[in-house]
């Protein structure tokens, strides 16, 4: 959304609005809400040229996962609120961390009841052994979620 190269935040579970994510699109990906190819969205942000590789994140195509990170030479690593730091999250956090990629660690389905904002902060601290700095924070989170402060 910040960078334009899509005009609508949507789910790829939300099949009744019909947002489903734009790198989403085949049957299997709206039905289970996942990734199952990888895609790119190329995009021009404040002079730089941004290529965003979306790549499935369940375990049953991480093999396309992996290829992808051998190309890319930053990543950012997308956590459930809810969940936290999952099994493949850190298979994939060990295989960037390897190559030395600068990650980027972004916390998504706080529209969800989730976790405390400071509890996920010190999971991926003390599992992951890397410092976190909050860029943004949400302002409530499941039905009380009202947005992020920036």
């Amino acid at each position: 959304l910040y960078g334009g190269a899509i005009r609508l935040a949507g789910s790829v579970k939300a099949r009744k609005a019909s947002t489903h994510a734009v790198s989403d699109w085949m049957e299997i990906e709206k039905q289970r809400g996942i990734s199952v190819t990888s895609s790119v969205m190329q995009f021009n942000y404040k002079g730089h040229c941004i290529n965003i590789l979306d790549t499935p994140g369940h375990q049953d195509f991480s093999e396309d996962t992996y290829r992808t990170l051998m190309a890319a030479d930053s990543a950012v690593m997308v956590v459930d609120g809810a969940k936290g730091i999952e099994d493949q999250t850190r298979k994939l956090f060990h295989v960037a961390s390897l190559r030395e990629m600068p990650i980027f660690t972004f916390v998504n389905k706080m529209d969800r009841e989730s976790k405390d904002p400071f509890e996920l902060l010190e999971e991926i601290e003390n599992e992951l052994g890397i410092k976190t700095y909050p860029m943004n924070w949400p302002i409530g989170s499941g039905k009380e979620f009202k947005g992020v402060y920036e």
